[in-house]
């Protein structure tokens, strides 16, 4: 990928190679918004001086690896800016698409047939666990900064116990975004069911108003794992899924949810032609209004997003289950270390600079996020979360599906685009081959 960075002392060059359990730790809910009634804390700082050890290295250059847009995001760029600032160490950034970097990465962890980076850019959870994390990265169990973060934080770091990467991102609460002027436009009123959504839908699209934006184009905005939260809850269910003794077409949830999309395609809620919609409309529809609502995280509105947020309020995702939506928890990315890199010395003074108060409180000033360190005093809450914080403590669901379902993949979205296209591939048919693939991927990478 090409492109240059947002500051030109960041180092970037195209990829090199363009080739296309979790161990189960309890979320604690009450622990995510610690301190998210403070809505704003911009004025409030860190320490004033480190708290951890890093510096001792200097001259040396790191190679972070991982998709373009989340190596881009703000508080990223900041905090490698001010890394190269205040220790003479170069970051050199390897940017890839999606599609690139699963190839990419591919080649270099599971077949040996490239490079490794020194530091990659990864969600966790058994979306690490294809890459052999025990033999491929650093173990930072014992590492001080732990202790710094918060329990739901923690846990996405997790991987047989074990902690394999420092997360370093938003920590979103995702549902469905929708346009509060057009809402009262229309004479709308918020969901609270199933049945209130498809309402809502039908009023907006009688007034000439899509629904909602789907980012069809991109398999992972789909985003159905957003009910399947809901659904895997029970242990149970979600041992059964991970035993192999439980499949997708056994789960009558799973059934609404995929039915779901296909509705919502036939009664043309995502308007026309919403197969070439992608993650590249996401801005302009929103700021169009001519879209009502779209599922998201509420971040997004201040990471990505060109317009005005105030404009927008946040509700459940009303995706078949359950009857009264979801929001989930957020899914942070990890900065994980290539334990056998040449530059692993430097790569870990990174993660210690990163991981410090000291930087992540200048890094992250002024972001919306709920904390993510415990010691993180000067982010805030988006105003979408404050307005219906009640809410989310009744409908929130801990982001599981992703993490812990072994071989889960956004990607089998694909299956669900099939069915809602054609008309001879049924529910049963979408949801064996999701599991088929689910299995295949499961099985592939166990060790």
């Amino acid at each position: 990928m090409n492109g240059t960075l947002a500051h030109p002392s960041l180092h970037a060059t195209p990829p090199r190679f363009c080739q296309g359990f979790l161990f189960g730790v309890a979320l604690c809910f009450l622990l995510l918004f610690s301190g998210c009634g403070n809505e704003d804390k911009r004025e409030e700082a860190g320490p004033d001086k480190p708290v951890y050890a890093w510096g001792a290295v200097s001259g040396r250059t790191i190679t972070i690896r991982g998709n373009a847009a989340d190596l881009r995001r703000p508080y990223m760029l900041r905090a490698f800016e001010r890394y190269q600032t205040l220790t003479g160490n170069t970051v050199h950034l390897e940017e890839f698409t999606h599609e690139e970097l699963n190839g990419n990465l591919k080649a270099a962890f599971i077949t040996g047939e490239a490079e490794k980076p020194d530091v990659l850019l990864s969600f966790g959870g058994t979306n690490i666990e294809k890459l052999n994390p025990q033999a491929n990265f650093y173990d930072f169990t014992d590492a001080p900064w732990v202790n710094d973060l918060t329990d739901t934080t923690l846990s996405q770091a997790i991987y047989n116990g074990r902690v394999y990467g420092l997360p370093y991102w938003e920590a979103s609460i995702a549902g469905m975004l929708y346009n509060k002027e057009v809402f009262r436009a229309y004479g709308v009123d918020v969901p609270q069911t199933q049945e209130d959504f498809f309402k809502a839908c039908e009023l907006l699209r009688r007034n000439g108003i899509t629904p909602v934006y789907l980012p069809y184009a991109e398999p992972t905005m789909l985003l159905y794992q957003f009910p399947m939260d809901n659904i895997v809850r029970d242990a149970r269910v979600l041992d059964a899924l991970n035993g192999g003794s439980l499949r997708y077409q056994d789960i009558p949830g799973m059934k609404k949810v995929v039915s779901w999309y296909r509705t919502m395609a036939e009664q043309g809620y995502f308007g026309q032609n919403y197969e070439k919609n992608g993650w590249d409309g996401m801005d302009r529809a929103m700021r169009s209004g001519n879209y009502a609502m779209m599922l998201c995280w509420d971040t997004w509105l201040y990471t990505d997003f060109t317009g005005d947020p105030s404009k927008f309020g946040l509700m459940p995702a009303f995706v078949g289950v359950p009857e009264a939506g979801v929001f989930e928890g957020p899914n942070m990315a990890l900065l994980l270390v290539n334990k056998q890199s040449p530059e692993v010395e430097a790569a870990l003074d990174l993660i210690s600079f990163i991981a410090d108060p000291y930087n992540y409180n200048v890094t992250l000033r002024g972001m919306y996020t709920a904390p993510s360190f415990k010691n993180q005093s000067t982010s805030m809450s988006t105003p979408q979360y404050v307005e219906v914080e009640r809410q989310i403590e009744q409908a929130f669901h801990d982001s599981t599906a992703w993490l812990r379902i072994r071989g889960f993949s956004q990607s089998d979205a694909v299956y669900i685009q099939k069915h809602m296209q054609d008309v001879n591939y049924g529910v049963e048919d979408c949801l064996k081959d999701m599991d088929a693939a689910r299995v295949r991927r499961a099985g592939l990478y166990a060790k």
